[in-house]
């Protein structure tokens, strides 16, 4: 009789519990499917046209006149630029021909380009005196030897050649190499007649053959005037006619060309 009550007890607790459970389960299945009525009921709030949120593609649709006017903005912007480009003028080659890279053709009229550089370069070039030149405008027959020996025709021997001799027909205007102060004038014994300048920087230039001085001991001469005319080299005689020209500084001989440059 024990085990019988036992039995009906057993059976009366499984079928409250399967009771509950299937409550539970009830209560869970009304539950998803009202949230997902909610759901839907909230998806078909936002595709709907008449909803206070639209989407993008509607918010984009619903505002025609904000795109017109901002379309009227921009081309009202524009007019003004493209009217202030017609009023730059067109830039004017020096040579009346096509416009230069720096002044490219826009609209009507003229941009003149700033030309005081150019202004003020060319006459500082034109009027600058050469700092030094050549006395003789002619060939160079023999170089500056330095150490080395070179043959003299004139007096039949090896010894070095302290300067530059510069072909040039007798008689022909003779030229000072630089701009100086005349130390010496006369004929040399060796050398002929003799002019020589010395620099500001304390060079002293001998042109070796210039007859007929047009200048004397103590006169300021530019580079590129009249000292003379061409006469004879003693010394190198027997050389085509010449003018022999030395640079010596502190006691040394210098190469004539190197000094020039």
């Amino acid at each position: 009789m024990e085990q019988f009550r036992k039995f009906l007890r057993d059976k009366a607790f499984a079928l409250v519990l399967a009771a509950c459970l299937l409550a539970a389960a009830a209560a869970g299945v009304w539950a998803v499917h009202t949230v997902r009525k909610e759901l839907k009921k909230d998806l078909d709030a936002v595709r709907s046209p008449s909803s206070t949120a639209p989407g993008i593609d509607e918010g984009i649709r619903t505002s025609p006149g904000l795109a017109g006017e901002e379309e009227a903005e921009w081309q009202q912007q524009t007019a003004p630029a493209a009217n202030s480009v017609a009023n730059v003028p067109e830039a004017r080659s020096s040579s009346g021909g096509a416009a230069s890279s720096s002044g490219a053709q826009s609209g009507s009229g003229s941009v003149r380009e700033p030309s005081a550089l150019q202004t003020e370069s060319s006459p500082a070039s034109s009027s600058a005196a050469p700092a030094s030149t050549q006395p003789v405008s002619g060939r160079v027959l023999n170089s500056y030897s330095g150490d080395e020996l070179v043959y003299s025709e004139t007096l039949g021997d090896w010894r070095t050649h302290n300067g530059v001799d510069y072909a040039a027909e007798k008689g022909a205007e003779v030229a000072a190499p630089a701009a100086g102060k005349v130390v010496e004038t006369g004929t040399d014994d060796k050398w002929g007649p003799v002019v020589a300048i010395e620099d500001e920087s304390g060079r002293v230039w001998r042109v070796c053959g210039t007859a007929d001085a047009k200048v004397k001991k103590g006169d300021t001469v530019s580079a590129g005037q009249t000292i003379g005319k061409v006469g004879s080299v003693s010394c190198e005689c027997a050389e085509e006619s010449h003018i022999h020209l030395e640079v010596m500084q502190d006691g040394r001989y210098l190469d004539p060309v190197k000094a020039m440059k």
